[in-house]
C-alpha cells in the first residue's frame, strides 16, 4: 500500500511560524498606533515606487529602499487581508519549507517578495501608488510548490500535495482569478485600492524558478522519498 507521506498544515515549520507572529504583531502595532504615527509606517515602509527619486520624487538612499522592499511584506491593509494571506502563508509555505532549512525558506521567501514588487514596478513604471502585503512572497510558495509538485527539482523528492491534478488545477484557477482582477479591478478592493494582481505573478513566477537552488538544501536529513511502501 503506498502512502503519501505529507505533514498536516498545521504542524507548520518553525520558519513559517515566526513569519506569521511577526507579521500579525507587525499589524496589531499599526491597528493600535495613533494615526500619524501609522501613516510614517506606511511611508517608511511600504513600497513605493515614486520613492526611487525618479521623476522629481524625493529619493531613498540604498538603506531606505531596502526596509520599502522587504518592509513592505509585512504590512496589511486591514484584518481580511491578512488572514487570507497568512492562511495562504500556512498552508504552501509549510508545503515548501519542510523541503529546506529555516535560512534556506527564509531567503527564498524575501527573494520572492522582492521580486513580486519590482515586477509590479516593471509594469508600473515608478508611480504614486503603494504596495502591502505578503501576497507576492505567498505566490512565490504557490509557485514554488506548483513546481516541485509538477516537475520535482530534485529527484524522488516528497511531493507537497497527494495528486499533481490537485496542484495544476488550483494553480489554473489562481492564475485565471489574477488576470480577472487585472481586467475587473472592481471585483475587489480595499482603503488601499485594488488587488496587486500583477505582484502575485512575479511572485509566483520567482517562486517557480527559484525553488530548484533552494529545494532540500539546509536540512539536517534529505528530502523524503515520496512514497513509503506498508
Amino acid at each position: 500500500m503506498a502512502v503519501q507521506d505529507n505533514a498536516p498544515v498545521l504542524n507548520a515549520p518553525a520558519a513559517v511560524r515566526w513569519l506569521v507572529s511577526i507579521t500579525v504583531v507587525a499589524h496589531l502595532v499599526r491597528v493600535l498606533a495613533p494615526e500619524k504615527i501609522d501613516t510614517t509606517i506606511l511611508e517608511v515602509f511600504g513600497f513605493m515606487p515614486v520613492r526611487f527619486g525618479l521623476e522629481g520624487a524625493n529619493g531613498i538612499g540604498l538603506e531606505g529602499l531596502l526596509v520599502m522592499t522587504i518592509g513592505h511584506m509585512f504590512l496589511h491593509a486591514d484584518w481580511m487581508h491578512l488572514v487570507l494571506n497568512m492562511a495562504f502563508l500556512l498552508a504552501f509555505g509549510s508545503a515548501v519549507g519542510r523541503r529546506m532549512g529555516a535560512i534556506q525558506f527564509l531567503i527564498l521567501y524575501l527573494l520572492c517578495g522582492i521580486a513580486a514588487a519590482f515586477f509590479w514596478t516593471w509594469l508600473y513604471p515608478p508611480q504614486i501608488a503603494l504596495l502591502l502585503g505578503a501576497s507576492g512572497a505567498i505566490s512565490g510558495m504557490v509557485g514554488a510548490a506548483a513546481r516541485v509538485s509538477i516537475w520535482p527539482p530534485r529527484s524522488g523528492s516528497a511531493l507537497p500535495f497527494w495528486r499533481r491534478s490537485t496542484v495544476i488545477t488550483f494553480v489554473v484557477i489562481w492564475l485565471i482569478l489574477n488576470i480577472a482582477f487585472g481586467v475587473f479591478p472592481v471585483m475587489l478592493s480595499d482603503a488601499y485600492g485594488g488587488i496587486a494582481w500583477e505582484a502575485h505573478l512575479g511572485g509566483f513566477i520567482a517562486g517557480f524558478l527559484l525553488i530548484g537552488l533552494f529545494d532540500g538544501r539546509g536540512r539536517i536529513e534529505v528530502v523524503a522519498p515520496p512514497f513509503r511502501f506498508l
